[in-house]
């Protein structure tokens, strides 16, 4: 009866890992998908395609945490990185970051989504009424 209780609670860790990987493997950075398949360019990127375009490419490689579309161009957010599809002549440039750097760097156009006045990720104020605000 203990042998059984055990591989039960086994075969449920093992379950819980599957779809932990599962539920996190699509929202994994892009960062070496996008180095291999643009050409480098003035710190960034060059597509030839337009920004929304280019950005599509890129969800369907690895779907990002979160995205946000501004006449300026498509910035997606990943656990690692921040990537930015701007507007280029002929295209679009790319450009990826730390998510430090890219919150700081792109703030004006994803302050009110995904950082505070500074430009930082601010995804836990803290644990209760007034705290951490």
């Amino acid at each position: 009866m203990k042998k059984a209780v055990i591989g039960g609670g086994i075969l449920t860790l093992i379950g819980a890992i599957v779809l932990l990987v599962t539920l996190t493997g699509g929202a994994k950075s892009p960062r070496d998908w996008i180095a291999g398949r643009f050409p480098a360019s003035g710190g960034g990127y060059q597509s030839g395609q337009p920004p929304l375009r280019t950005a599509d490419q890129i969800i369907r490689r690895s779907q990002p945490l979160d995205r946000a579309y501004d006449p300026a161009g498509v910035f997606l957010r990943y656990p690692g990185a921040v990537v930015a599809v701007l507007p280029a002549a002929g295209g679009s440039l790319i450009y990826v970051d730390t998510p430090e750097r890219g919150y700081a760097r792109w703030h004006r156009y994803v302050n009110g989504r995904w950082g505070g006045p500074d430009g930082r990720a601010s995804l836990f104020r803290g644990g209760g009424p007034g705290d951490g605000k």
